[in-house]
């Protein structure tokens, strides 16, 4: 997943021309996505974000002969501030699980909570920190999710599609997206949110 020039993050799809204002060629954080088949920008900066379990295990997949990479390991529940083309923003990993988590961004522009595998469990959010816990009281903006789950008719996406509706039924963010698909999500998910979005274009199962 990677981030354009104000945070707003985006799996990329090989299949699919990004225009100019579409780019995504900021940080990389490290979901689910980065250890399946995924794109690269082609100006990509080179950094990458994630928990240590993931950037172990990404770093385990790269070739050491071409690795410029820069990693950064951001400590559970601790805001971490990140730079891209002059814009400053605030990222959080929040734990929900084992090996499980949700990533919490913001900046003058947005607050943002990015939801990849999320366990179903809500006792995350007592620890979550000052910071998200601000942030629920003010009102999430933009909640995105890797909606790879709706294209799916496994028990196992099933069990993820009934964990994401929990979810967005207590954060009721103000828009909701996915991460892949461009806002093709189900109506019984759109209409939990506190503002419609009249731009998006719901699925209808």
């Amino acid at each position: 997943m990677f981030l354009n020039d104000i945070g707003q993050p985006l799996i990329l799809d090989r299949h699919k021309t990004y225009g100019l204002y579409e780019q995504h060629d900021g940080p990389m954080i490290l979901t689910s996505a980065a250890f399946q088949e995924h794109v690269r920008p082609n100006n990509w900066c080179g950094h990458i974000f994630g928990s240590a379990y993931d950037v172990d295990r990404f770093q385990s997949t790269v070739d050491d002969s071409t690795q410029t990479y820069k990693y950064n390991v951001l400590k559970p529940n601790e805001p971490f501030q990140i730079e891209y083309k002059k814009i400053k923003s605030l990222l959080t990993l929040i734990p929900t699980g084992q090996n499980t988590h949700l990533y919490y961004l913001q900046n003058d522009y947005v607050r943002t909570l990015v939801v990849d595998n999320f366990s179903g469990h809500l006792d995350f959010i007592p620890k979550a920190g000052t910071l998200f816990h601000r942030a629920l009281s003010i009102g999430i903006d933009v909640m995105y999710i890797d909606d790879l789950c709706y294209l799916s008719d496994k028990e196992e996406a099933e069990a993820q599609m009934e964990n994401i509706y929990v979810l967005v039924q207590l954060i009721r963010p103000k828009y909701l997206y996915g991460l892949r698909q461009d806002k093709q999500l189900p109506k019984n998910l759109l209409d939990l949110c506190a503002r419609i979005d009249k731009f998006a274009s719901p699925l209808t199962k």
